[in-house]
């Protein structure tokens, strides 16, 4: 009899249960058919002849059909044209020798048994894909190991390989007569050590922040309640975005065709199952998220993004495994992107693939927003969105609290919160764009109630865009110092200071609060770059006379010690006078000592005029109002 292994460990350390009434298939339908549906349906004519039926939509309580889902049933089930979770209709076991016979007569690439564990968001079910393992690239650096791990029936997958940092994947040969599973001792045995072998674990259920539901509703209220648009000043009258920025849609891809995104794509991006193609959708999810980013503003189309003026890198899941989701990190990294917005998490994922892609995108200045996810779970925050590097985003509801059961609009789940949390941004009703036609969630090209905290993380994502848009020189930490210090304080729970926590006030539900688009990016205004232009270092003393011109130079990234290195910059009208004025009558000016300081620093670094560099500590950008006040010498009223 065809048998499972009756137990597995998960990197976590987790023990998992056999599901034995579920399987993960990899069906072969004969010549390639075209599109999704007609995948399906040859792969329920495999199925039936197995006597198995495709994993559908559930609850707590069981599958339903699909008529009968409610707005709080888990998430989709995971499924593509080469893959599909099945069960036995009555909860049988599944028939393993029938599946041997299938995949001996080539109507079934693989199988691999479904196990259940609970990672700290309730039970949960995942098999391990037959067809990969991942090792250390340390492990078989040396050309004779890799060469008896060739021998075993594995080939190394360069692209992927490469997009998975210390970590190499390999896809098995035979995964029917050799799977995955069943190969870590015949790989230790070979290396005559021990060494790890990682199984690329694929989530039953699609592990997105989002819960789709209801009719059409077109007011978007969400851009009003956090200060980007409507009456009086809003954040769009500072910036609507620029085309250099690039944020990187994570997801199920996006649709390419649709024409409110018309423009907004730096290119059109890469599958991540074929590491080739485009982001085009392999599932409805990643285009409203897309949306909410970049639709186009002033288009006289649809619904506007957040930041409509800046671009999009469309990434596309295929199976939602852990090596995907490390290598579209790296793929947004090495394209360029500024920004990722990830709506989704799941605690399954091993850490020690995905965290080295992160840790690398922030070094390389990325700002990464992540779900925490829809269980109304305390202390339920969900991975990613428990990295330190990423920014966990909750949802708030139209009444500006946490979202939950109780808020007004009648939605049956809860944002999930906790330590990790930062901020909180609008995740009901929210219209978006959807998939073209009869695909996604509605018929109509755009969705009017897009949902969860899958809805509440492009909006962040988007404000993290409209930051750098406003000041390009702020780094991925100043971004999301911003985003939390200018947060509003709204709800009803109280804010107080927390340890852990240092840009203000925060509470366990709302983080530091619920965005505020205009604060954002009111405090992101570059500031006025100061530089001075000596006829003379001094140093300056009681009753000694200095003497100053100060020429003002917006967004120069580069401080000199000017002299005749600046004059191509400003027109000479530009030039201020020069100041007279006696240190007695500046005393008690705000900033005066740095400015002392700071001079003298650079008469003792570089000792003469026209000396090329300045140390980052001797950069006389002291704040305007205090350089104004010396140079119009205004001394302390």
């Amino acid at each position: 009899m065809h048998r499972y292994p009756d137990h597995l460990t998960h990197p976590s350390g987790v023990e998992l249960t056999p599901k034995p009434d579920r399987v993960l298939l990899a069906p072969r339908t004969g010549p390639a058919v075209a599109g999704f549906a007609a995948a399906a349906a040859a792969q329920a004519d495999v199925l039936a002849t197995l006597g198995l039926v495709a994993e559908g939509p559930a609850t707590d309580d069981g599958p339903l059909a699909a008529a009968d889902v409610q707005p709080d049933a888990k998430q989709p089930v995971n499924e593509g044209p080469d893959f599909v979770f099945a069960r036995t209709p009555d909860g049988s076991e599944v028939d393993g020798d029938a599946i041997a016979r299938a995949e001996a007569e080539g109507t079934v690439g693989w199988a691999a048994p479904v196990y259940t564990a609970d990672f700290g968001a309730g039970e949960e079910e995942l098999a391990p894909a037959a067809d990969a393992v991942v090792l250390l690239h340390a492990d078989v650096a040396d050309p004779e190991d890799l060469a008896r791990v060739v021998a075993l029936g594995l080939e190394r997958d360069e692209v992927r390989s490469a997009l998975l940092g210390d970590h190499d994947y390999f896809t098995v040969a035979d995964p029917a007569a050799t799977p995955a599973y069943d190969l870590a001792d015949r790989i230790t045995e070979a290396l005559g050590r021990d060494v790890e072998v990682r199984l690329e674990w694929v989530p039953m259920r699609v592990p997105v922040a989002h819960v789709p539901n209801d009719p059409m509703y077109a007011d978007q209220w969400n851009l009003r309640q956090i200060g980007a648009a409507g009456p009086g000043t809003t954040g769009w009258d500072l910036t609507m975005g620029s085309a250099s920025v690039v944020v990187a849609i994570l997801d199920e891809g996006v649709e390419l065709g649709h024409p409110d995104l018309a423009g907004a794509f730096v290119h059109n991006g890469i599958n991540l199952g074929t590491m080739s193609g485009t982001g085009a959708p392999t599932g409805d999810h990643g285009t409203p998220c897309a949306g909410i980013v970049a639709a186009r503003t002033g288009n006289g189309t649809g619904v506007a993004g957040l930041a409509g003026r800046c671009r999009i890198l469309p990434i596309a899941f295929s199976r939602w495994t852990d090596t995907e989701v490390a290598a579209g990190i790296r793929y947004a990294r090495m394209q360029g992107a500024h920004v990722i917005s990830m709506s989704f998490g799941w605690n399954a994922w091993d850490r020690a693939v995905i965290d080295p892609a992160i840790q690398e995108a922030f070094n390389a200045g990325l700002v990464m927003c992540v779900a925490t996810h829809n269980h109304n779970t305390a202390n339920g925050i969900t991975y990613p969105a428990t990295n330190p590097l990423v920014i966990a985003v909750g949802a708030s509801d139209q009444a500006d609290n946490r979202k939950s059961p109780s808020s007004p609009d009648g939605e049956g789940w809860g944002s999930n919160y906790g330590p990790q949390i930062s901020v909180v941004a609008p995740g009901v009703r929210i219209p978006s764009t959807d998939r073209l036609g009869a695909n996604g969630y509605t018929a109509n090209d755009y969705t009017p109630r897009f949902n969860g905290t899958s809805a509440a993380t492009p909006h962040v994502a988007a404000l993290a865009a409209l930051i750098r848009s406003r000041n390009s020189s702020l780094n991925n930490v100043g971004v999301r110092r911003i985003i939390e210090q200018t947060a509003a304080k709204v709800g009803t729970v109280p804010y107080a200071n927390v340890a852990g926590h240092p840009n203000g006030t925060w509470n366990e539900q709302m983080g530091y609060g619920r965005i505020d688009v205009l604060a954002a990016l009111q405090r992101a205004t570059p500031v006025k770059r100061w530089h001075f232009e000596d006829d003379l270092v001094k140093h300056l003393r009681d009753n000694i006379v200095f003497e100053k011109r100060f020429k003002e130079v917006r967004e120069i990234d580069i401080y000199k010690l000017a002299g005749r290195e600046v004059d191509d910059l400003i027109d000479l009208e530009d030039l201020i006078n020069p100041v007279r004025d006696r240190l007695e009558g500046l005393k008690g000016l705000e900033g005066l000592d740095e400015v002392v300081k700071r001079l003298e620093r650079i008469e003792k670094r570089v000792g003469s005029l026209g000396s090329p560099f300045l140390g980052t500590e001797d950069r006389p950008d002291v704040s305007t109002p205090v350089v104004e006040a010396a140079v119009n010498g205004d001394g302390p009223s």
